[in-house]
């Protein structure tokens, strides 16, 4: 019988838990917000392996563009650490998402490091999947070994291997979650057997890892519709929950264009979904306001907020003159929004989600050019 060290058995317990989280992620809704989730706990997770400590919120209010509160500690060299361990976890998710990246070179900004990023991915994909012959996953493991072996980015080959898994046919959907970081452990074996055995292991933990992470997410998408309470049929607050669910943030420009709504409808929605628990405001800004569900809560704690320069907030004023404190004027409550046309819920809204993807990995690459 075979045992728990036997490398044979361990990947083909490693393909059937492969093949559970395809089939759950196959056309599900939560798609794009689980690949976001993962993409940042994975590339906190990689930065750890390469000794930077990160958190996937920090991470998460970085990559949206925020600006982030500073460390507690004043020490400068406290600070240091902070920016370098951010820097390490944009790199290795500027790598993920350049390997989920389908438009042409010619289409990427030169400016920035995406080419480099594209072409370290590619070449990473090239030598995982130039050997044909054999097992899959054990040819995906010597290859993988091989790249370590010589003292080649490491990054590039963890956001190749989930391409890899989809081109050779392991997968049918992308999943940034699998990258057998185990294997990348200072004390990892690196004799054949032993790195067969720790690759099937850690690409079965990551994916039962990704497993709980869409449960969680269905949670957090079941938790706010029932916050929501009783509403009328016609109403668009469940159907701006679903698309909450499937985006990691949005804001009300976003909002509007999916809903095909006004700007200041998309507003109202989103703040009516504040009052009654289903959502959350992550920037703590006056305007570009973003809003994801409770599950993104913690982004919240990770930024600072707007520039205030006294009572006023962005740009100093040239010259400022103090004028005399009086109470606000109370404004007359604003005028029922019309009765909106009956909403037939299309889920074809949510592939336009993936059009925020080229928004995120612009931002990021522009961040990773001013560090």
């Amino acid at each position: 019988m075979p045992t728990s060290a036997d490398p044979a058995a361990a990947l083909e317990r490693t393909a059937l838990t492969l093949g559970r989280l395809d089939a759950a992620l196959d056309h599900h809704p939560l798609l794009p917000a689980w690949q976001h989730a993962v993409r940042l706990e994975a590339a906190c997770a990689h930065a750890g392996f390469d000794g930077a400590h990160v958190e996937p919120q920090r991470l998460a209010a970085l990559v949206e563009g925020l600006r982030l509160r500073p460390p507690a500690s004043p020490a400068a060299v406290e600070r240091g650490a902070d920016l370098d361990a951010l820097h390490t976890g944009l790199t290795l998710y500027g790598l993920m998402t350049a390997a989920a990246d389908l438009r042409s070179e010619r289409d990427l900004d030169a400016g920035t490091d995406a080419l480099d990023h594209r072409r370290l991915v590619e070449e990473a994909l090239w030598a995982l999947t130039r050997p044909s012959s054999g097992a899959r996953l054990p040819v995906l493991a010597r290859a993988m070994r091989g790249w370590i072996a010589d003292d080649r980015p490491r990054g590039a080959v963890r956001a190749a291997l989930p391409v890899a898994l989809q081109t050779t046919g392991m997968t049918r959907t992308l999943l940034p979650i699998l990258a057998g970081a185990d294997t990348l452990h200072p004390d990892s074996p690196m004799d054949e057997e032993g790195w067969l055995l720790a690759f099937a292991r850690s690409l079965e933990r990551e994916a039962e890892e990704g497993v709980v992470t869409l449960r969680r997410l269905e949670q957090a998408w079941r938790a706010a519709r029932a916050a929501l309470g009783p509403r009328r049929s016609t109403s668009r607050l469940p159907a701006a929950v679903d698309l909450l669910a499937a985006a990691p943030l949005l804001g009300p420009v976003r909002l509007a264009a999916l809903l095909g709504c006004s700007l200041r409808g998309a507003g109202v929605m989103l703040a009516e979904l504040v009052d009654c628990g289903a959502a959350v405001e992550v920037t703590g800004r006056g305007s570009h306001r973003l809003y994801g569900l409770l599950g993104h809560a913690g982004i919240r704690g990770e930024t600072a907020g707007p520039r205030r320069y006294g009572h006023r907030r962005g740009r100093p004023p040239r010259s400022v003159v103090s004028e005399p404190v009086s109470a606000p004027e109370r404004l007359p409550a604003p005028a029922p929004p019309a009765r909106p046309e009956r909403l037939e819920i299309d889920y074809g809204a949510l592939d336009a989600l993936i059009a925020d993807t080229d928004r995120a990995i612009a931002r990021v690459r522009r961040r990773l050019t001013d560090h």
